[in-house]
């Protein structure tokens, strides 16, 4: 089966990033012409979006809002990522379905995170010299980060998970942390992807075979500091203001 006959690619957004949207799916027509198709959870929709748009209730928390998208979707797989992921190079396609047939070969695997994080682990997978296993015991070993899901595992994050905003809004109020313990009592299993790409700021590594900016906005600014070659170009090209936001 070809990669994007069964996998689909889940982004998710908010209006109060709209500003990144033209950039970021017109970097993914361009580095990813024969791609899956193309899922937006967002609270508004746009003519700036390829594929087909689902909805949320914006007034709802992070894991309401993504677990009434996420069951929409009926391919076994998904690379899920958010608007400020953004391609600066040509996907490799052939890696992909390499990992996809990983994830169809071994039902115990939810899902392969695209690029080496911080785990504290190294151990090859199998016969691999590619892939990581990851331990659920690893602080983060649930992340949106870029990564591979097997579909319905990711939704069981969400059914089972705190009812959280996507990110920090005082206290502990975040799902991301929150997701770690839901994901050991649901005993899932997952790997990275690492095949020597040099270290990208503290918390990651780049991805050779979906490179992109890990992340374009932090904390609500453009992140020149980490990726000033491969975002101030398309900034320019986009006729985005960086100034409007300011500079991370």
């Amino acid at each position: 089966m070809r990669f994007y006959e069964d996998v689909s690619i889940v982004v998710n957004t908010t209006s109060k990033n709209k500003d990144a949207w033209k950039m970021f799916y017109g970097q993914i027509a361009k580095h990813f012409p024969e791609r899956a198709a193309v899922y937006t959870f967002s609270d508004i929709p746009s003519d700036d979006f390829i594929g087909e748009t689902l909805l949320y209730d914006k007034n709802l928390k992070f894991r309401s809002q993504f677990l009434s998208c996420i069951k929409k979707i009926t391919e076994d797989y998904c690379i899920f990522i958010s608007e400020d992921y953004v391609l600066y190079d040509d996907v490799d396609i052939e890696s992909l379905e390499y990992l996809r047939n990983v994830l169809s070969e071994n039902g115990d695997l939810s899902f392969i995170r695209l690029c080496k994080g911080i785990s504290p682990q190294e151990n090859l997978y199998k016969n691999s010299s590619d892939l990581f296993e990851l331990y659920n015991t690893d602080p983060y070993f649930y992340s949106q980060s870029a990564a591979l899901w097997r579909t319905r595992d990711l939704e069981k994050i969400f059914e089972n998970g705190p009812n959280l905003h996507i990110a920090g809004q005082g206290g502990n109020d975040h799902f991301e942390l929150g997701a770690q313990q839901t994901c050991r009592d649901l005993g899932l299993k997952g790997l990275y992807y690492h095949n020597n790409e040099p270290k990208r700021g503290i918390y990651h590594y780049d991805c050779s075979i979906f490179p992109h900016v890990a992340t374009a906005l932090v904390k609500g600014k453009w992140n020149l500091s980490e990726y000033y070659k491969e975002l101030m170009p398309l900034l320019i090209e986009y006729q985005i203001n960086s100034s409007d936001r300011g500079i991370y």
